[in-house]
């Protein structure tokens, strides 16, 4: 080997290495916040019947990644735990907000697209996802 081809990939080594690290400390700093949190909420008895620590530990790590790691642990724990219907109430809201310009004819859109395609790849010779989503970016109004 050479001498240039094993600085190369020790330097690789070394950036890989350093974000690992980052992530680790990131992961392991959440932790430590959630961890406090169910430590404070089994001392004060305010655990919620049926949740565990692993469901517990999961949800807290959701909700401090939306929140970008910042403020995550100044959240009050009840809601941390308060997880299937807030969820549903953010799906609902970013949907309500998102215009996708989906028309009532799309999906008729999208079957004579399909249609199409097949006589196109039997008569081009194409195959793959590739070729699929070009010829329906071009299909599709």
């Amino acid at each position: 080997m050479t001498i240039r081809r094993s600085i190369i990939i020790a330097a690789s080594l070394v950036a890989f290495a350093a974000s690992a690290d980052a992530a680790f400390a990131a992961a392991s700093a959440t932790t430590k916040e959630c961890s406090d949190q169910w430590a404070k909420m089994k001392a004060d008895n305010k655990v919620p019947s049926g949740l565990t620590w692993p469901k517990f530990l999961s949800q807290c790590s959701k909700d401090a990644a939306a929140a970008g790691d910042q403020g995550a642990a100044a959240q009050p724990a009840a809601t941390k735990t308060a997880t299937a219907k807030p969820a549903a109430t953010k799906i609902a809201a970013k949907s309500d907000t998102v215009d996708e310009g989906d028309t009532g004819s799309s999906a008729a859109d999208k079957k004579s697209c399909d249609a199409k395609w097949g006589t196109y790849k039997a008569s081009k010779g194409v195959h793959g996802w590739k070729a699929y989503f070009t010829f329906m970016a071009g299909c599709m109004p």
